[in-house]
């Protein structure tokens, strides 16, 4: 059936956009016809005249990002955190914190493998377009729902590191009590059970994916648009899946961090001096402890200078009108994506390389390790 609704401009109060009358609707999914009315939105091309970057631009960052920059991050990323869980599982997950590290190792393994299915159809578009813009449509509601519950789950863990470091820095028998291995456990995967249902479930009955015919061109195109079901259910499923995991979460989780990391490096740099003025020895255990906390530190310091971006884009998204994936900002907004999307990566990839700078005992299980692979392959 062909599309009747007249011209409109963008609304970000319902989600209504530009539609060409030429264009006819057909869900490829169950076979009904839909028409572009404000009730079923559509989500068009990126082609209105007030984008101040070109779709040329935005196709060739995106291409240049997700086609050779993202794969090199995910290869080194995965590899690397593969290590990370190893050398963790050797040295014991009776221990909280190595819990923790390979928990982030484990979440950030998922993020990374979701973010190259998700963004691999512009490597599907140089060979095939349609298969290329199908999958790009269609990733809304699969993996991209996969990409973002282990983004936030690495960020949640990201969070309770800084949290359990700060306590332990700041009052060490509260942080034994509280903090225990088997409660830490519990509460990684109650959080991981609880983001990843929700988070994918959330996203996969807000969109649908429909085929598109241009009756001019006799040309068919994917797009996605919001599912019946959401657009009955809007407000709940808003509160729930928009404004809690998508908003409240990954702010309150950045800001805790920040004020966590800002507090143990203001009480590592006032134990630092006074240990200088009463010319105090620390033992062992206290050296390995502090070495720990540093490594901890540098951990979330990185998380915030590569997920600050993010948040950025986020706080843009819900306040600049027209800076959505179908606004009249769209190119913006694909570019701006595509960078912090980067930063994202590179936050899932670079752990590794903190841990062995800055960990004497890892790189000690790591050479362990690699003694004993090197031992086994000559027997």
């Amino acid at each position: 059936m062909d599309v009747t609704s007249s011209q409109r401009q963008w609304s970000p109060l319902n989600d209504t956009y530009p539609v060409n009358t030429s264009l006819a609707v057909n869900d490829v999914t169950i076979g009904t016809n839909y028409s572009a009315t404000s009730s079923s939105p559509l989500f068009i091309p990126c082609d209105n005249p007030r984008n101040v970057i070109s779709p040329f631009v935005a196709e060739m960052v995106e291409l240049v990002m997700y086609v050779g920059v993202l794969p090199a991050f995910v290869i080194c990323g995965v590899t690397t955190n593969v290590i990370n869980m190893a050398v963790f599982v050797r040295q014991g997950l009776s221990d909280r914190i190595h819990v923790c590290l390979f928990s982030l190792a484990l979440s950030d393994t998922g993020c990374l493998l979701f973010v190259m299915s998700s963004k691999c159809y512009t490597l599907i578009g140089l060979f095939d377009p349609v298969a290329g813009n199908y999958w790009q449509q269609r990733h809304n509601s699969l993996v991209l729902g996969l990409y973002w519950s282990f983004l936030g789950l690495s960020n949640t863990i990201t969070t309770i590191i800084a949290v359990e470091r700060c306590l332990c820095v700041l009052s060490p028998l509260k942080a034994a009590k509280y903090f225990r291995t088997k409660y830490m456990v519990a509460l990684i995967v109650g959080i991981a059970v609880y983001i990843l249902a929700v988070k994918n479930t959330g996203l996969n009955i807000k969109y649908q994916t429909v085929e598109v015919t241009d009756h001019l061109t006799n040309t068919s195109t994917f797009i996605s648009r919001l599912s019946p079901f959401y657009l009955r259910h809007r407000t709940i499923i808003d509160i729930i899946y928009l404004y809690l995991l998508s908003v409240t979460l990954p702010f309150l989780s950045l800001v805790v961090v920040i004020v966590c990391t800002a507090a143990i490096i203001l009480r590592l740099k006032i134990t630092a001096d006074w240990r200088r003025k009463s010319v105090s020895n620390m033992t062992s255990v206290e050296k390995q402890e502090v070495t720990m906390t540093r490594m901890l530190v540098t951990v979330c310091c990185v998380y915030v200078v590569c997920i600050t971006p993010s948040m950025t884009r986020v706080l843009l998204f819900s306040r600049v009108p027209g800076f959505l994936s179908t606004g009249y900002l769209c190119n913006i907004y694909r570019v701006s994506t595509s960078f912090t999307l980067m930063l994202e990566a590179l936050n899932a990839s670079v752990n590794f390389v903190i841990y062995v700078k800055q960990s004497s005992q890892y790189r000690s299980t790591l050479s362990q390790m690699v003694h004993w692979g090197k031992h086994g392959v000559k027997k």
